[in-house]
C-alpha cells in the first residue's frame, strides 16, 4: 500500500511537471500583448499638463547622414495648451495661491511674453477662475497666439516692434502697477519655473530614458527649462551635459549682439537672470558655458526653419522653429567624435500649428489660397450647353503643374542670379572691412560694419555690379542699404538687391507706390 502511495505521488508530480513544461511552451510561442494605462479622468485641464512622450529621431532623413549619437526629442507640444509653458503656468500659480498672493475671481493675472506662456496662463486661468492679461509684441507672426489667448478669455495688450524684447516687458509692468487687483507673474524671474522643469520634466526624461541622458539640448527664453532639467540631470549623471541654442543672429551668451530673427521663443537679446545666476557678475563669453550649462551653441533662421519644416515631412512631427533649431544643434552636436555612441535630448516646445501666420509657411500659405480660390472654377450654371466648356478637374491640376514648373525655373534663375551678385558684394564687402576670409555667411555686424560702411557700400555697390544687373533690376538696389540688411551677411544683402527670398521668390511690391529715398550719414 505505501508502495502504490509512492507511485501515485510521483505521477502526480510528473503530470505537474509535464503540464507545467507545456503551458509555458505555449506561453512563450503567444504574441506578448501590451497594456496601455489609461490616465484616470482629471477634475481640471491643469492637471493633464505633463507625461509628455519623448521619439526616436532619424537624422539620416534630414541630410545628416554621419551622426554617430542617438537622439531623441521631448514632445512638449503634446501639453493640453501646445507647448512647454504649460508646465510653468500652473507651477506658478499653484505657487502663488499657496502664498496668498493671489484669488480666483478677484486678482487678475498679468505676464509678458512672446505667445506660448501667455497662452499657458490664460487656459489654467480659465479653468482655475482667473482674469489673465498678456503683454506681447504687436507682430503678424503673433497672430495665432492673440486668437489663442482671446479664446481662453484672456486680454491682450500690445508692444510695438522696435522696442523689442524689452517693450512688452514694461508694458506689462506698467499695467500690473496701475492696477491694484493685479498680479505680475514673471516668468523671467519667478522660482516656479525651474522648479516645474525640476520636479516634472526632468524625472519623466530620466526614466523614460531609463537613465541614458549623456546630453541634453533646448533654447532658453526665459532660461527655466535649463536650468530646471540641467540641474536634475546632472545631480543623476554629473557627466551629462547640458546645451543651450540661440540663433545665430542673436547670440548675446557669447558675447555678440542682438539682431532681428525669426525663431520665435528664444533669442531675446536679453541676458535672462535664470542663466546670469548660474556664474552671478560674470561677463558672458564666447565658447564657454555658464553653471551648469556647458556650451551655448547657435544656428542661425534658415537652418532652423528648415529642419522645423523636414521633421514634419521626415517625422510626422509639426514643430516650431525654436524645436528646429535645438535639433539642428544637437544633429551638430552628435557629429562630434566624442559624442559617438551617446544619447541625446532634444526638448521639443511647441507645435507648429502655432506659427502658420510665420515666413516658414509662406510658400505653403501661398499654395493653400491659390488652391483654394475660386478662381479656377466657372460661376456660371452647368448646364448641356457650356459643360463641355466647363474645366476639368484633370485640366486645372494640368494646367497649375505647367505654372509650378514655370514658377520653379524662374525661381531657380533668380538664385543664380542672386549667386553672381553675391560674389560681387562679397568682394566689396571683404575690402571695405578689409576682412579677406569674411564668408558669405558672415554677420558683418560682427566684422565692424557700421553706418558709414553703408554709406561707402552704396556708393561703390551701383560700379560694382555693372554688367550683373541692368536697367529695371537696379532699383532693387536701394534695399541694399536698410540697416537690418547691412547687420545680416552677404547673403542677405544679395537677396535683397536681387529683390528676392531664399527660395527665389520674389519680395512683394506695390505698382502703385513710386518713391526715392535719400539717406545721409549723420556720423551716428
Amino acid at each position: 500500500m505505501y508502495s502504490n502511495t509512492l507511485v501515485v505521488f510521483a505521477l502526480g508530480v510528473t503530470s505537474g511537471v509535464i503540464v507545467a513544461a507545456t503551458s509555458s511552451y505555449f506561453l512563450s510561442k503567444r504574441k506578448k500583448v501590451s497594456i496601455t494605462v489609461v490616465p484616470r479622468p482629471c477634475s481640471t485641464v491643469a492637471e493633464c499638463i505633463g507625461n509628455t512622450p519623448c521619439v526616436k529621431l532619424r537624422p539620416e532623413r534630414m541630410g545628416v547622414d554621419d551622426c554617430l549619437a542617438t537622439i531623441y526629442a521631448k514632445l512638449e507640444f503634446q501639453n493640453p495648451g501646445g507647448s512647454v509653458k504649460d508646465r510653468i503656468a500652473v507651477s506658478m500659480i499653484d505657487k502663488a495661491e499657496r502664498e496668498g498672493l493671489i484669488t480666483p475671481g478677484k486678482t487678475t493675472l498679468v505676464e509678458a511674453t512672446s505667445g506660448n506662456t501667455g497662452i499657458a496662463i490664460a487656459m489654467v486661468g480659465a479653468a482655475r477662475g482667473y482674469k489673465v492679461i498678456v503683454a506681447m509684441p504687436r507682430l503678424q507672426s503673433m497672430l495665432e497666439r492673440y486668437i489663442l489667448i482671446r479664446s481662453f478669455g484672456g486680454n491682450v495688450l500690445l508692444s510695438e516692434p522696435d522696442l523689442k524684447s524689452q517693450g512688452f516687458l514694461d508694458l506689462a509692468e506698467t499695467y500690473a502697477k496701475e492696477h491694484s487687483d493685479c498680479y505680475l507673474m514673471r516668468q523671467f524671474t519667478n522660482s516656479a519655473n525651474p522648479d516645474a522643469h525640476y520636479r516634472t520634466t526632468a524625472p519623466e526624461l530620466w526614466e523614460q530614458m531609463d537613465g541614458r541622458v549623456d546630453a541634453v539640448v533646448m533654447g532658453a527664453g526665459t532660461g527655466g527649462t535649463a536650468v530646471g532639467v540641467g540641474q536634475y540631470l546632472k545631480e543623476k549623471n554629473a557627466q551629462c551635459q547640458v546645451i543651450v541654442v540661440e540663433p545665430s543672429e542673436s547670440r548675446v551668451f557669447q558675447n555678440a549682439v542682438h539682431r532681428t530673427h525669426s525663431i520665435v521663443g528664444i533669442g531675446t537679446g536679453l541676458h535672462v537672470p535664470m542663466l546670469e545666476k548660474l556664474d552671478p557678475g560674470a561677463p558672458f563669453i564666447a565658447g564657454q558655458g555658464r553653471g551648469l550649462v556647458d556650451e551655448f551653441v547657435s544656428t542661425d533662421t534658415p537652418d532652423s526653419l528648415d529642419i522645423a519644416l523636414l521633421l514634419a515631412e521626415t517625422h510626422g512631427l509639426l514643430v516650431g522653429p525654436s524645436t528646429g533649431a535645438a535639433v539642428h544643434a544637437a544633429m551638430q552636436l552628435g557629429r562630434r567624435d566624442t559624442m559617438k555612441g551617446k544619447t541625446i535630448v532634444v526638448i521639443a516646445p511647441s507645435s507648429g500649428v502655432r506659427y502658420l501666420q510665420h515666413p516658414m509657411f509662406r510658400t505653403l500659405r501661398r499654395q493653400a489660397f491659390e488652391a483654394l480660390s475660386e478662381e479656377v472654377l466657372s460661376t456660371a450654371p452647368l448646364s448641356m450647353s457650356n459643360a463641355n466648356s466647363y474645366p476639368s478637374a484633370e485640366s486645372v491640376l494640368h494646367d497649375r503643374a505647367l505654372e509650378e514648373r514655370k514658377a520653379a525655373t524662374q525661381a531657380e534663375s533668380r538664385l543664380e542670379l542672386v549667386g553672381r551678385v553675391q560674389g560681387c558684394v562679397l568682394g566689396l564687402v571683404r575690402t571695405l572691412l578689409e576682412a579677406p576670409d569674411l564668408k558669405p555667411s558672415d554677420n558683418l555686424i560682427d566684422h565692424g560694419a557700421t553706418s558709414l560702411t553703408a554709406m561707402l557700400l552704396l556708393g561703390k555697390l551701383r560700379s560694382s555690379l555693372e554688367g550683373v544687373l541692368e536697367g529695371a533690376e537696379i532699383r532693387g538696389l536701394r534695399l541694399a542699404i536698410i540697416k537690418e540688411r547691412l547687420w545680416g551677411c552677404t547673403r542677405d544683402l544679395a537677396l535683397g538687391v536681387v529683390g528676392v527670398d531664399e527660395h527665389g521668390n520674389e519680395n512683394p511690391t506695390d505698382a502703385f507706390l513710386n518713391a526715392t529715398v535719400t539717406i545721409e550719414y549723420c556720423g551716428g
